[in-house]
């Protein structure tokens, strides 16, 4: 079993013996292993029977896994030959999407794969399997479709992804959420009752939970943050086009005042924007950003803040039912940093410098966040 350092993933390289099992290379008989936030589940079909005879490559292939295993041991490194990672859903699985799974071959040897994904129970999908050809240090993006499926109110869903090749099948549990922006008409006044045909995406910070949501009318791009236990501090959240005519993205920084009420926002960064900027530390003096409109109150111990920025100020944006864009968002609190990019399965490596704009008084430590360019879609609804 490789443990990525994060936390948030963990990773079976399982070399099986014939049709009657198999046993992992940790010396465990597990076939999966869950993510430490998941919860156990029964995939909806056991893992399937090796299958042999796909040529050459696949004993190179088969080099390649026991070798990375045997030298990293418990630990990963990026010498993993192969990783996986299904994209975020961005409409509700009921309504039966397309989505992708990401596959990086990190190895100098083009790699014959066959893609398997098992759905939670009572979810069917097509096709059962795909064969892929991974040419050396690329990264393929493989399409699967949602033919049924049940959404639930946790917006939780445990899928598990299967690369075999030869006798050696790589997996990867994930916990995907729905991260879509419905559209609404919320009331921007801190209280968020209208927010609840909204698809929330809740996680946990050193046992802290908070909640992300957004959404789009035809004025504004809306965001709706819910903190427990955060006194003070700041939301800070990026926001492109999924096809930006220009590189880079918006960025903005919403500071909590003292008492509930208007809150004041900033401007970080704007495409075009020469990125590196994102590593010096500036005074938010001077980047007031009076487009954007905010709104905290407190409810005991829990903060709710929302976020409206104007449309037609966010170039490319073009909000519409089925368009894809990208976000995501920090929530700075007196305890440190809460970042949404930690439930989206990212590799522990996609992280930058570039990723996140530093400003004075926000706390950031020696690990970057996760990156800021995080699949979302905009749908008409939930429902």
């Amino acid at each position: 079993m490789v443990d990525l350092a994060s936390g948030a993933d963990v990773w079976s390289a399982v070399p099986q013996r014939g049709t009657s099992g198999g046993t992992a290379l940790d010396g465990g008989s597990r076939w999966y292993s869950l993510a430490p936030d998941s919860v156990p589940t029964t995939p909806s079909k056991a893992p399937p029977s090796p299958r042999r005879g796909f040529g050459g490559a696949l004993h190179i292939w088969n080099a390649i896994i026991g070798a990375a295993i045997l030298l990293c041991g418990q630990s990963a490194t990026a010498d993993e030959a192969l990783r996986l990672r299904m994209e975020n859903f961005t409409v509700m699985p009921s309504t039966g999407p397309v989505v992708n799974v990401r596959v990086e071959n990190r190895s100098d040897k083009e790699l014959e794969t066959t893609l398997q994904v098992l759905w939670p129970v009572g979810w069917k999908g097509a096709p059962e399997s795909r064969k892929v050809t991974l040419q050396p240090s690329s990264t393929t993006i493989t399409p699967f479709t949602i033919e049924k499926a049940i959404d639930v109110a946790a917006n939780r869903y445990p899928v598990t992804i299967e690369a075999r090749a030869g006798e050696h099948t790589v997996t990867r549990t994930q916990q995907i959420v729905c991260a879509t922006a419905p559209y609404l008409k919320p009331t921007l006044d801190g209280q968020l009752d209208d927010w609840k045909d909204a698809a929330p995406i809740t996680f946990p910070t050193a046992g802290k939970a908070t909640t992300v949501m957004t959404c789009w009318n035809r004025r504004q791009f809306c965001l709706a943050v819910r903190a427990d236990r955060m006194n003070s501090g700041a939301i800070q959240f990026a926001l492109a086009s999924a096809k930006f005519d220009k590189p880079g993205r918006f960025e903005f920084v919403v500071v909590v005042p003292k008492k509930d009420g208007p809150a004041k926002c900033f401007q970080l960064l704007k495409p075009g924007d020469d990125l590196a900027i994102a590593e010096k530390s500036r005074p938010l003096a001077g980047l007031e950003c009076e487009t954007l409109e905010a709104h905290v109150t407190r409810d005991g111990e829990t903060m709710c803040i929302e976020v409206a920025a104007p449309v037609k100020s966010l170039t490319d944006l073009r909000p519409t039912p089925g368009r894809a864009f990208r976000f995501s968002a920090l929530v700075h609190t007196q305890d440190g940093l809460r970042d949404l990019g930690s439930v989206m399965n990212l590799w522990n490596d996609q992280r930058s410098p570039h990723s996140w704009c530093r400003w004075e008084g926000a706390k950031f430590g020696p690990t970057p966040p996760f990156d800021s360019n995080v699949e979302f879609g905009f749908s008409s609804s939930i429902h």
